[in-house]
């Protein structure tokens, strides 16, 4: 699993509607405009989670819940 994890980072990506939905009601809430790109910036092993960056927000997903651009 990890290695697979791996080819994820540094690559933008955009998340599945349902996990974009839930992210941008946040972002709103925080009055940030958001759109669906992501930056894959490390990959937290111990919960087999991606963290990504757009925007202002930093979101730890899953690797089923985003899609390689």
């Amino acid at each position: 699993m990890p290695k697979h994890l791996d080819k994820y980072v540094g690559r933008m990506v955009r998340l599945d509607q349902r996990v974009f939905s839930d992210v941008s009601k946040r972002a709103r809430s925080r009055g940030a405009a958001l759109e669906n790109y992501f930056l894959v910036a490390e990959v937290s092993r111990h919960m087999r989670r991606l963290i990504c960056y757009g925007s202002d927000l930093r979101i730890l997903v899953g690797p089923s819940d985003v899609v390689l651009i």
